[in-house]
C-alpha cells in the first residue's frame, strides 16, 4: 500500500495510476472516509477521556457521564465501520507507476530489445508436444490420471534437462551475489495479501488449505517477501536471494493454444530472484535482475526480446516491470519466459518491513523480484529452439557439462 500522507497530498497522481491501470477503486469514497475518520478519532479520544473520573460523581456529573458513554458507543461503532471500509479501499489503491511506462493494456507493451538469431534451416519446427512423441520427456496422461488436467510427470529426459538447467543457472546467479535458498511452500493470508496475491473481489488464483490459514504459494516471491515481515533490517548492502520452490497456480479461466502442454500448468518448479534494497538502489537493482535474466537466456542460447510492460498490464504491487519473451519457432511468435518487477515500498509497507537510513530514521525497504528459471517454459524454449531435423535436441554448449552429453 501507499503512504497515507503521499496519498492525501498527491491525489491527482493516485487517480492517474488507477485510471492508467484500468482498475476499479472508489478513491473518492476513500477520501470521504478519510475525512470522517480524522473527525471521529479525536472525538472518540475526547469522550474516553471524559469517562475517566475520580471520586463519586454528583447526580449532574453522573448524567453527563451516562450521556458521554452513549455518545462514545455510537462514535466507536461508526469509527469501526469507517475504518474497516477505509482500510479495505486503502489496500486496493495500486502502486504508483514509473516514468516512461507505456499507456494502455497488453497490446501497448513496448519492445525494448531483441537478442539472438531465430533458428532456421528446418522445413517445419515442432512444438514441445510433438517433440515429446519421440523423446518422451513428459507424461501428461498419467498426470491427469492422478491429479487432473494440467498436471504431469516429468520423466527421466525432462528431469535430467531441468536438473542441468538448474545447476548452470544456480552457478550463474550465485556468482552475481544471490544466496540460494529453499522456501516454505505455504504462507498465511497476511503474507499472501501483503504481497498482492489475494486481491479483493478478484477470482482466486492460488490454492487455499481448507480449515487452516495457509495458502499454497504461486511463486517463491510470497515467502521471500514475508521472511522479514515486521522486521527492521540492514539494507545498506542489498539482501539478494535466489529462492527455489514448487509453485502452485489455479490458472482459472486460461484457455486456448498457449494453455496446452507445459506452458500453463498447475504445478511447476521455479528459481525466483529476490532483492531487498534502499529506495535509492532499487532502480539499478531492477536493471541488474533484468541483465541476469538476459545472461541466462544467452547461456542457454535462447533467442529473446525484452518487453516493457504497459500501465494497464501491471499488477497492483508493480511500480515497473519487464518481461523477457523467448522466440517460439513452432508458433512463429514471442511467448513469455521470465519477468522482473520493482514493487518499490508497496509490499514492504503492507508487511511492515523497514530499515534505518543514514540519519537513523525508520523507512520502508524496496522489494524486487524476477524469475531465473522455470521447469516448464524454460524446457519448452530449449526444446523448440534446439531441435534437429531428426527430432532430437542439441544441448547448448554451456549446459553440456551439467547435462553430461550433447544431445537429448
Amino acid at each position: 500500500m501507499l503512504d497515507l500522507r503521499y496519498i492525501r497530498e498527491h491525489q491527482d497522481e493516485i487517480r492517474s495510476s488507477i485510471k492508467r491501470r484500468g482498475v476499479v477503486v472508489d478513491f473518492d469514497r476513500w477520501l470521504k472516509l478519510d475525512v470522517r475518520r480524522s473527525e471521529l478519532i479525536p472525538q472518540v479520544d475526547e469522550l474516553r477521556g471524559a469517562l475517566k473520573t475520580t471520586g463519586k460523581p454528583s447526580p449532574e456529573e453522573l448524567a453527563d457521564l451516562q450521556n458521554a458513554k452513549k455518545q462514545l458507543s455510537t462514535h466507536e461503532d461508526e469509527l469501526k465501520y469507517v475504518e474497516a471500509e477505509w482500510n479495505a479501499i486503502w489496500g486496493d489503491i495500486p502502486n504508483l507507476i514509473a516514468e516512461d511506462t507505456p499507456d494502455g493494456g497488453e497490446a501497448a507493451n513496448r519492445e525494448e530489445k531483441q537478442y539472438g538469431a531465430k533458428p532456421s534451416g528446418l522445413d517445419a519446427y515442432k512444438d514441445h508436444l510433438e517433440l515429446n512423441e519421440k523423446l518422451g520427456f513428459v507424461d501428461f496422461e498419467s498426470g491427469a490420471k492422478v491429479a487432473g488436467s494440467r498436471f504431469y510427470f516429468l520423466k527421466a529426459k525432462g528431469f535430467n534437462l531441468w536438473r542441468a538447467c538448474l545447476g548452470l543457472i544456480s552457478d550463474i546467479v550465485t556468482q552475481e551475489g544471490f544466496e540460494m535458498i529453499m522456501v516454505p511452500h505455504m504462507v498465511n493470508s497476511r503474507v499472501a495479501e501483503g504481497t498482492g496475491f489475494l486481491p479483493r473481489g478478484e477470482e482466486r488464483q492460488i490454492y487455499k488449505i481448507d480449515g487452516e490459514d495457509l495458502n499454497l504459494i504461486a511463486t517463491a516471491e510470497l515467502p521471500l517477501t514475508g521472511m522479514f515481515m515486521d522486521d527492521v533490517i540492514d539494507v545498506m548492502q542489498p539482501h539478494l536471494f535466489a529462492g527455489l520452490s514448487t509453485c502452485y497456480r489455479m490458472e482459472a479461466g486460461t484457455y486456448g493454444k498457449f494453455a496446452k502442454g507445459l506452458y500453463r500448468v498447475h504445478q511447476f518448479e521455479k528459481l525466483e530472484l529476490y532483492a531487498y534494497t534502499t529506495p535509492e538502489a532499487s532502480s539499478d537493482m531492477l536493471q541488474k535482475i533484468l541483465a541476469l535474466e538476459e545472461k541466462i537466456c544467452q547461456a542457454l542460447e535462447i533467442p529473446y526480446r525484452i518487453i516493457r510492460i504497459a500501465a494497464g498490464d501491471l499488477s497492483a504491487p508493480a511500480y515497473q516491470k519487464y518481461d523477457v519473451e523467448y522466440w517460439s519457432p513452432a508458433d512463429d511468435s514471442w511467448r513469455e519466459l521470465t519477468s522482473c518487477s520493482n514493487c518499490a515500498d508497496y509490499q514492504a509497507r503492507r508487511l511492515n518491513i523497514r530499515y534505518r537510513d543514514e540519519s537513523g530514521q525508520l523507512q520502508h525497504v524496496h522489494t524486487l523480484n524476477g524469475t531465473a528459471i522455470t521447469s516448464t517454459r524454460t524446457l519448452i524454449a530449449l526444446l523448440e529452439n534446439h531441435q534437429t531435423a531428426e527430432g532430437s535436441v542439441q544441448i547448448p554448449q554451456a549446459l553440456q557439462s551439467y547435462y553430461g552429453g550433447t544431445t537429448l
